[in-house]
C-alpha cells in the first residue's frame, strides 16, 4: 500500500524541482560493470543485509523508544526521517521518508519486526531489478 505513495512522492519531487539525482556512485559503478560476482554481492547486500540491519536499527530499536517517549505519531515520523537521512541522499529524502513511515506503520500494526524486514527487502529487490533493467 505504501508503494504508490512513495512513487507519487518521487514523481512530485521530479516535477517540482527536477531530477534530484543522489544515486550512489558505487552502485552506478557496479551496475555498469555487469560483473556477475559484484552484482550478486550488491543484490545480497541490498535485498538481505541492508533491510535486516536498517530495520533492526530504525524500527526495532529507535521507533519503540521514540513512540514511548513522544507518542506513536511522532515516533513514526521521526524514525522515518532518521531512516531517510541515513541514506545520505538529499534527492531521495522525501520518498525515503514516506517509505520509512510505511515501514514503521507495518512494524507498529503487526507488533513484530519481521514484516517490515520482508517489506523492506522486497522494496529493495524491486528497486534493484529496476536498476538492472534500466
Amino acid at each position: 500500500m505504501v508503494t504508490p505513495v512513495v512513487m507519487l512522492t518521487g514523481w512530485l519531487l521530479v516535477r517540482l524541482v527536477g531530477d534530484p539525482s543522489g544515486s550512489n556512485p558505487l552502485l552506478e559503478l557496479v551496475l555498469a560493470s555487469r560483473d556477475p560476482l559484484a552484482l550478486a554481492l550488491l543484490a545480497f547486500t541490498a535485498v538481505i543485509l541492508a533491510p535486516l540491519f536498517e530495520e533492526i536499527v530504525f524500527r526495532g530499536a529507535l521507533l519503540p523508544v521514540l513512540a514511548r517517549r513522544l507518542g506513536s505519531s511522532w515516533g513514526v515520523l521521526l524514525s522515518a526521517l532518521f531512516f531517510a537521512m541515513a541514506h545520505i541522499s538529499l534527492g531521495e529524502l522525501a520518498p525515503l521518508t514516506v517509505l520509512g513511515i510505511g515501514l514503521a506503520m507495518v512494524r507498529l500494526s503487526s507488533g513484530r519486526l519481521l514484516p517490515s524486514v520482508l517489506m523492506h527487502g522486497l522494496w529493495n529487490a524491486v528497486t534493484f531489478l529496476n536498476l538492472l533493467l534500466l
